[in-house]
């Protein structure tokens, strides 16, 4: 969170990017042990991709932190949301 704050994302934004990233980690550790085999695309419809635990892991991660790029990256941007009360 230090690196983020330092690097000019605003503090709340930094914490919300943390705790989405956590959270994100959190649920594909957990998708990922409650999987019982690999799917082989048998019982998936044709045009639904086959995706591997750590791609999607990745994937998932970059739209989080494009996403908060562009959040931080917004002209006249100071916070995401308002401090909680």
């Amino acid at each position: 969170m230090a690196f983020l704050v330092s690097s000019g994302v605003p503090e709340r934004d930094a914490q919300m990017a943390m705790l989405a990233a956590s959270r994100f980690t959190v649920g594909c550790v957990l998708e990922e042990q409650a999987d019982t085999g690999a799917p082989d695309g048998e019982d998936l419809p044709d045009d639904l991709p086959v995706i591997a635990h750590e791609e999607a892991f990745e994937a998932g991660l970059a739209l989080i932190l494009e996403g908060l790029d562009q959040r931080s990256a917004a002209p006249g941007r100071t916070s995401s949301a308002p401090a909680p009360t």
